[in-house]
């Protein structure tokens, strides 16, 4: 099979059993790049943003048995709030995650009661922005994790824990998915995930832009990959409050 792999390290467990044994061609990109491939027939199966998801149910398939997903606390999805602009017309955000970008003006039509405008951004010249504390601005995945700020400048947001914190359920930020006409076994998800706990400690030696604690902290206890009964509930409210908003 053709597999469209995320290429940040909040999926690494989820995808490497796919990506190690050679039994399928890889792509790796960014989850909006993956599911216009998905569209376009060019994979057979991808991790993409839950919300692209929802948004295409009409035209693919998806699996909920496993997926990132998080509880109270995800670190890789921010929102950094502009203490000195207060009221801002638009938020820069890094696009490549769909999800993130639909949550956050969820959270934030909760917060101000508004629908804030966002504008896709390089996720440098976004890091390069807030290193002038200019604007507020969305990171997800890696970006977010290497992120640095000025903590007199920026309130910064965990969205996963902000979700959490209005609802009490957690969230599912990506779910593999694939065309309609075709037919795939779900113990493929399974076994790949199983596969990559096996392999936690060589995906954390791989990783040197972070200590081996928090890698380890981040991949086995801040986020999970099999989806359980809150994360099916934080995923039907959060597609009620995307119609309700108009945001698919």
């Amino acid at each position: 099979m053709k597999v469209g792999v995320v290429k940040h390290l909040n999926a690494r467990p989820l995808t490497y059993g796919m990506e190690k044994r050679k039994e399928h061609t890889i792509l790796y990109e960014n989850p909006s790049v993956l599911k216009e491939e998905l569209l376009k027939n060019n994979l057979d199966l991808a991790l993409i943003s839950s919300v692209e998801c929802i948004r295409n149910e009409s035209k693919l398939n998806f699996s909920m048995s496993t997926g990132v997903c998080a509880e109270k606390k995800v670190r890789s999805i921010l929102f950094f709030e502009n203490k000195n602009e207060p009221n801002p017309e638009s938020i820069f955000v890094d696009e490549g995650s769909r999800s993130s970008v639909a949550l956050l003006k969820i959270l934030y039509h909760e917060k101000y009661n508004t629908i804030i405008d966002t504008i896709p951004l390089n996720p440098t010249e976004i890091q390069g922005r807030i290193s002038e504390k200019k604007g507020s601005h969305l990171l997800f995945g890696d970006n977010a994790l290497i992120a640095n700020w000025d903590r007199e400048a920026y309130q910064v947001y965990d969205l996963a824990e902000w979700w959490n914190t209005i609802t009490g359920l957690n969230f599912i930020f990506a779910l593999w998915a694939y065309p309609k006409n075709l037919k795939i076994d779900e113990a493929i998800f399974y076994s790949s995930l199983e596969y990559g706990l096996q392999k936690i400690d060589e995906i954390i030696n791989k990783e040197n832009r972070f200590s081996k604690e928090m890698i380890s902290n981040y991949l086995l206890n801040e986020l999970h990959y099999v989806v359980t009964e809150k994360d099916r509930l934080g995923f039907e409210l959060f597609r009620k409050k995307c119609l309700e908003l108009k945001l698919l």
